[in-house]
């Protein structure tokens, strides 16, 4: 009896983490896309059971970020220049109203979560030590937080709920066209000026530089798909439940 209730304690986090990792490897192109999802590889990948691997793909299927094939089983969503475009179109609109109604409800609090989000993304460096063309896990965490802190005032968890799902989804495009050469940013001072226009509560400044902030994102992920330059893959390392 008391392996059995153990075994049940311990499946919410075996499931949290099989979902965790394979979210995390999908939008960083540790797994590319159109990369067949087979759970007995999985299963070694990350040394875990079926079950919450199979769990973790349906909840990820669900995202859009995998797909599950008639007859073929599951495989990492695939990527295009049309799919870019209409992410980057629905991003502009769904951030640009909760960056309004962030900026306008939004108080000392926020202004102070904004501050010390941006403060330490700035600390972080954007690519992994060990893996240049990859982007630090630090880096892209930090990058998360940021954008969600410019719009966490907005008091509408519907929408916040779909911009994080659409910001989940660009940042695979982003790393995507980093591993394929794609030209550099100046990182610190785009987000500096989302910061600062932000905090001046000018809507209007804040709405444009947001929206330039994700053109510069199309532009340089469409730069990357269009040259038909296949980036390389990233090198993994088998992953173990810690």
């Amino acid at each position: 009896m008391t392996t059995i209730l153990a075994e049940r304690e311990a499946q919410p986090t075996l499931n949290s983490a099989a979902l965790a990792q394979l979210r995390s490897d999908i939008l960083t192109c540790r797994l590319m896309p159109g990369a067949k999802l087979r759970v007995e590889g999985l299963r070694e990948r990350y040394g875990m059971g079926a079950s919450p691997i199979r769990e973790a793909l349906m909840r990820l299927e669900a995202e859009g970020l995998v797909v599950l094939e008639q007859n073929k089983g599951f495989k990492v969503a695939d990527v295009s220049i049309d799919n870019l475009n209409d992410l980057m179109d629905t991003r502009i609109e769904i951030e640009g109203v909760a960056l309004r109604w962030s900026i306008e409800r939004g108080g000392v609090d926020w202004e102070a979560s904004l501050l010390a989000a941006f403060h330490r993304l700035s600390k972080q460096e954007k690519f992994n030590p060990e893996s240049p063309r990859a982007i630090s896990n630090d880096w892209n965490r930090e990058h998360e937080e940021f954008h969600a802190a410019l719009v966490s005032a907005c008091g509408a968890p519907t929408l916040l709920s779909i911009r994080s799902r659409l910001f989940e989804q660009a940042e695979r495009y982003v790393s995507l066209s980093i591993m394929a050469d794609g030209p550099s940013r100046d990182d610190v001072s785009e987000h500096q000026r989302l910061m600062k226009v932000a905090l001046s509560r000018n809507v209007e400044k804040a709405l444009e530089a947001n929206r330039l902030h994700i053109e510069a994102t199309r532009g340089k992920v469409a730069a990357s798909l269009a040259s038909k330059k296949k980036p390389a893959a990233l090198s993994v390392v088998n992953r173990k439940p810690k």
